[in-house]
């Protein structure tokens, strides 16, 4: 089954699991590094602003033999969960004031994202763009935001200096950094996989008492589009000045980025090939920040893009 007909059949199954009381509309969603994703929007009729649920990932689901049936109830059951849980007074949407407290800005590679970038609001941030979303609502099942476009920075009469500083003040007030090291996150990890049968003890016997090169992992507190924590104010300046070393950023993923104190001995160039070889094997095409790495000084507070070998990011 072509894809086309696979979203024509997996509507018309919602449809029917759902009744004719929900509106469903499938619409292109362009996503970070010019990626598009084929958004399914559900929501009762009367009902302005509907949840989206990509069916990408389900159409591959399908082509490895799940059942058109198993994927439209799982849809279902889905949205039924999550519907309920959000509580958002969206007749808010049209008056500006009610919205400025909930301004946030995150991260993006700017020259993959030309065509995203025409359409939304943004400021340059060395070879990134700051872009700009509301953040309406956090719960269990995750967060309700959106991406500000141009119409809405028109409507609501405001400028991208505006948006800055109000995301200036939002961000780190409703998405405070969080800083771990890699030890932290391996625990973390493991944690959340074995639930009750966590043994922390076990695990300390594993890792490695004392690292001679510690890494750190900066993110936010909910841990997506925490990168863009090293935009708040004095955040790298405390740690480089905790750690009385620069620092050397790399960019993980729009999610987070790895902090090293430098020492004289760090190849610039090595860095940047590994960052570009991570980026390609391994980090979803929606999640790459950059192939740079970069460099916090702390005589000067400032970051910049590190000294060594140009790398060409491509998508």
């Amino acid at each position: 089954m072509v894809y086309e007909t696979f979203q024509k059949n997996i509507t018309a199954k919602l449809q029917d699991r759902l009744g004719e009381g929900y509106k469903l509309i499938i619409q292109k969603v362009p996503k970070n590094n010019g990626l598009i994703l084929d958004g399914l929007s559900i929501s009762p009729r009367n009902q302005a602003v509907a949840p989206t649920i990509y069916l990408n990932h389900y159409y591959e689901r399908f082509l490895e033999g799940v059942s058109l049936d198993s994927l439209a109830e799982e849809i279902a059951d889905i949205y039924r969960e999550n519907s309920p849980v959000i509580h958002v007074d969206f007749s808010m949407l049209g008056d500006f004031s009610k919205l400025r407290s909930r301004v946030v800005c995150r991260l993006i590679h700017t020259d993959s994202n030309q065509n995203l970038l025409a359409d939304i609001p943004s400021v340059p941030y060395l070879d990134l763009s700051i872009v700009f979303y509301l953040y309406l609502e956090q719960n269990e099942f995750g967060q309700m935001t959106a991406l500000i476009h141009q119409r809405h920075m028109n409507m609501w009469n405001t400028t991208p200096d505006e948006l800055y500083s109000l995301a200036c003040a939002n961000t780190p007030r409703l998405l405070p950094s969080s800083l771990k090291t890699m030890t932290q996150v391996i625990k973390d990890i493991v944690k959340e996989h074995f639930g009750k049968q966590y043994r922390e003890e076990l695990l300390d016997g594993i890792l490695p008492k004392h690292e001679d090169s510690p890494m750190y992992v900066l993110s936010n507190s909910t841990g997506i589009n925490g990168a863009a924590a090293v935009t708040y104010p004095d955040v790298l300046k405390n740690i480089a000045d905790t750690l009385k070393k620069d620092l050397v950023i790399l960019p993980s993923s729009i999610h987070e980025v790895l902090l090293i104190p430098y020492d004289n001995h760090v190849d610039f160039d090595e860095l940047t090939e590994m960052v570009t070889s991570i980026n390609r094997e391994q980090v979803p095409l929606e999640d790459r920040l950059s192939n740079h790495v970069y460099f916090y000084s702390r005589t000067s507070n400032r970051l910049s893009i590190a000294p060594g070998r140009a790398s060409t990011y491509t998508s």
